[in-house]
């Protein structure tokens, strides 16, 4: 049985363990910042994982102790900004496609939940623009594209383009898990 947990510091190894499988193309990403092993820094990773960064929470989703998935959610407190949130690096490992959509919505459902607990009305994820099964993801979910972005990200010296996709709570959100 998947068990959905908040990750923390604890989680450090394993969780960046799960994103250097995720740069290395070892599991399915549906919405990724990570391109190289530069992306990686521990300090900000370290941060990223801490009971005083209130800003970002990071999910897990765990079979027998196995850090199968992950997403996290950015949501700054701003009083302008409160309103809407940015998920990133959701990444989910397994053999089976059946499992990595069960563990994919699992996640998914807790990011709504806490969406709705947070009075969040907007939430925003990019996706790299030739990640389909991503698109196809986010898109089963409602999301709708918003812009694609020329030149989102550089990597030393390439650019990759991102679709940016856009969710709006309509309080019938729950339904979209049945």
């Amino acid at each position: 049985m998947t068990q959905i947990r908040y990750l923390t510091t604890e989680d450090f190894s394993i969780y960046k363990s799960l994103l250097l499988q995720g740069i290395n193309k070892e599991l399915e990403v549906l919405a990724w910042k990570l391109q190289n092993e530069k992306c990686l820094n521990d300090t900000d990773l370290h941060k990223l994982l801490s009971t005083d960064s209130t800003d970002c929470i990071v999910l897990g989703a765990f079979e027998q102790d196995i850090l199968m998935g992950a997403v996290t959610l950015i949501h700054h407190q701003t009083y302008s900004l409160s309103h809407k949130a940015t998920l990133e690096n959701m990444c989910v490992k397994d053999e089976n496609q059946a499992s990595k959509d069960q563990i994919s919505n699992l996640l998914m459902r807790q990011i709504f939940k806490i969406c709705n607990e947070k009075e969040i009305e907007i939430l925003m994820t990019s996706l790299i623009s030739n990640n389909i099964s991503g698109k196809v993801f986010f898109s089963n979910l409602n999301f709708e594209t918003l812009v694609l972005e020329h030149h989102a990200r550089k990597y030393d010296n390439y650019y990759v383009d991102e679709h940016w996709l856009i969710y709006h709570f309509d309080g019938n959100d729950s339904d979209l898990f049945v």
